[in-house]
């Protein structure tokens, strides 16, 4: 399971300290990364990588002062990624170059509980200088870099479908 998918001393400042909120969204983004490789089948997820995510999931995210404080809040942005993010996987797989582009920008959603974290430690101005940041720093792949990408991801979900088929015959 990757460590981490931003820099610690970046979330601390967009969070003005609050390491609490910084735990809460580096957790939150490695679990929604190892869900997307679950969902993807493109590469081997080791057993290690899956339990320490359901541990976090399960365990330590419901622990987390920061959430458990504004869990009304927060929640209600963390299932609006989880939808959206679903809705993206969706588009990308079954549909053309037009569902494509929106998948693009939902994929992303989870960058709201970066910028919704904001706001809560700094408040509304605070939350949308953090929020262009994020954005930049979650899009730093160009539209055809995730074209590219996904193209690559079916083909190895292909490949993995198809060594798991000839493992179990």
């Amino acid at each position: 399971m990757p460590k981490h998918f931003f820099e610690r001393d970046q979330l601390l400042t967009w969070f003005k300290g609050n390491a609490a909120a910084a735990d809460y969204v580096d957790m939150v983004c490695r679990i929604a990364h190892l869900w997307d490789d679950l969902i993807d089948r493109d590469k081997d997820v080791p057993d290690e990588d899956i339990n320490q995510g359901f541990f976090e999931a399960l365990i330590r995210l419901p622990r987390n002062a920061f959430y458990r404080s504004h869990f009304d809040h927060l929640n209600a942005v963390l299932i609006n990624a989880v939808s959206n993010w679903q809705i993206a996987t969706k588009l990308e797989r079954d549909g053309g170059n037009y569902e494509k582009s929106i998948a693009f920008v939902l994929r992303s959603s989870y960058a709201d509980l970066i910028t919704q974290s904001a706001l809560i430690v700094g408040g509304e101005k605070w939350a949308c200088q953090v929020g262009e940041e994020v954005r930049k720093a979650t899009h730093g792949e160009t539209y055809d870099g995730y074209i590219k990408n996904l193209t690559q991801e079916a083909s190895d979900r292909a490949r993995m479908k198809a060594a798991r088929q000839a493992k179990h015959k």
